[in-house]
């Protein structure tokens, strides 16, 4: 588990719902991007895909779209940060 991952697991990504899983990731981590739980550098991709259980593919989709919400920008060489609405 990652070090700033929630510890019981809470925004798990529900293989059941008729909602597509990126956009449920998108969901979940744009709600802990506004509520100030993920500040800064996101995570990887690679651990983003492990803590919630998904594909790799599935994380990427899901940050392109935060990326079109204006929640997240990645900057080359440097990262992805979270950029919460002001």
């Amino acid at each position: 588990m990652v070090p700033w991952a929630v510890s019981n697991m809470i925004s798990m990504v529900d293989p059941d719902s008729p909602e597509l899983a990126y956009i449920q990731l998108a969901d979940a981590l744009g709600k802990r991007i506004i509520s100030g739980e993920i500040t800064g550098r996101m995570p990887s991709e690679r651990a983003l895909a492990e803590e919630y259980g998904v594909a790799y593919g599935t994380v990427r989709r899901a940050m392109a779209l935060l990326r079109e919400r204006g929640l997240v920008e990645s900057v080359h060489g440097r990262g992805t940060f979270a950029t919460p609405p002001a």
